[in-house]
């Protein structure tokens, strides 16, 4: 008997191991399945445009899995982007202090606290960080890129120029723009100062770092109409054509140079200018003050005839609203002037509703212009509307 129970001890073994193999693949497997379900279910939301459903699902993926450098590295990333700050930090401490880790590796979880504490607001620990990482090669850009960032959030413009310039080999062109901006903020400041010289100097850097500036050729213009020195609106002009040249969607902003340029010296000069300005940018307000001109220095027929062909090619409500101020003053609409000035009214309204301006990065809508906008804090993204009821 006892012979027999030695012989099947084997067998016993055995079988307990292949149980315990299979119960262990039966424990994977779920997990492995329970892991898929998170990451589809995140991907799903991500699709559907539910970013804050997408980031759980994404979170429990990768906290249920099998932990690895790049997969906690995104995992703190994940909880910076929810808010979560303080487990971003945590995270991204460990990592970065992880002796087992490579060196690149704990510079990278570095980078990420530095964001962590940007983004909580803790400025001088995230500026302290950064500072070491620019000294090694491989961190220069990103550590270069984030300083930039951090001291125009301080709004202290000198220190993100500073760095910039010295970086500007490695930075991107949409950072060597954003130190154009800079250069214009301080500018700005000048001008307030009273320091007009230091503030032509200043726009002077704007366009040699960054030649397609419309900030600062604005700002230019703005200055010498001012100052209003000899040969000044040749100048002006000069910049007015640059500017709408460079970018179409900037017709009001020139619409307000020429006519402060000007001044009410109504003149051939002038009308000159407005043309040139409507055939580049075809910009509504630049249209409707060169119908004015025409209704009051050569005929309101040619007027009404101008902007009709402008709003058979683009329609716009506030050349229709224009149109009608001109129609209800036709002496052949008499007994009909005041139903149109009514209906004029309404459209005016209309058109009073809707913002002017809004931003490409955001959607952020505004009636008045920003340089930086106000909902994202991007530089140079606000721009004019242009729709039915827009410019």
């Amino acid at each position: 008997m006892f012979e027999l129970l030695f012989l099947l001890l084997p067998i016993a073994a055995a079988y307990g191991y292949y149980m315990g193999k299979n119960s262990y693949k039966d424990r994977h497997a779920s997990k492995k399945t329970e892991q898929t379900q998170n990451y589809l279910r995140g991907v799903d939301f991500l699709l559907n445009n539910k970013k804050e459903q997408a980031m759980d699902e994404f979170i429990a993926y990768l906290d249920s899995a099998h932990p690895t450098f790049e997969s906690s590295l995104a995992l703190g990333n994940l909880f910076r982007q929810r808010g979560e700050v303080d487990k971003a930090i945590s995270l991204h401490t460990t990592l970065a202090n992880d002796e087992q880790s490579e060196p690149y590796e704990n510079e990278l979880a570095q980078i990420e606290l530095a964001c962590d504490f940007m983004s909580a607001g803790l400025l001088d620990r995230a500026e302290a960080i950064l500072l070491d990482l620019i000294e090694i090669p491989r961190q220069r850009k990103s550590s270069a890129q984030l300083l930039v960032k951090l001291y125009e959030q301080e709004r202290d413009y000198n220190k993100a120029l500073e760095i910039g310039l010295n970086n500007q080999d490695v930075l991107s062109q949409s950072y060597l723009s954003h130190l154009a901006q800079y250069y214009c903020e301080l500018s700005q400041k000048a001008i307030l100062d009273n320091n007009l010289k230091e503030a032509f100097k200043l726009l002077e850097h704007a366009l040699t770092i960054h030649p397609q500036s419309i900030r600062a050729r604005l700002m230019k213009a703005d200055l010498l109409i001012k100052e209003r020195k000899s040969g000044y609106q040749s100048k002006v002009l000069e910049l007015v054509s640059q500017i709408s040249s460079i970018d179409k969607a900037t017709g009001t902003f020139c619409l307000d140079l020429i006519e402060r340029c000007f001044a009410g010296q109504v003149n051939e000069q002038y009308k000159k200018a407005l043309e040139e300005l409507t055939s580049k940018t075809k910009s509504a307000a630049v249209i409707i003050a060169l119908s004015k001109y025409l209704e009051t220095y050569e005929s309101r027929s040619q007027a009404q005839e101008f902007l009709l062909g402008y709003i058979k090619e683009r329609p716009n409500i506030k050349l229709f609203s224009c149109y009608m101020g001109m129609r209800s003053k036709d002496p052949n609409q008499e007994g009909q002037s005041e139903t149109i000035m009514q209906l004029k009214s309404i459209v005016d309204a209309q058109i009073a509703l809707h913002a002017t301006y809004s931003c490409v990065n955001c959607g952020f809508e505004s009636s008045m212009m920003f340089w930086q906008c106000p909902s994202c804090r991007h530089f140079d993204s606000i721009r004019v509307k242009h729709s039915i009821d827009g410019d």
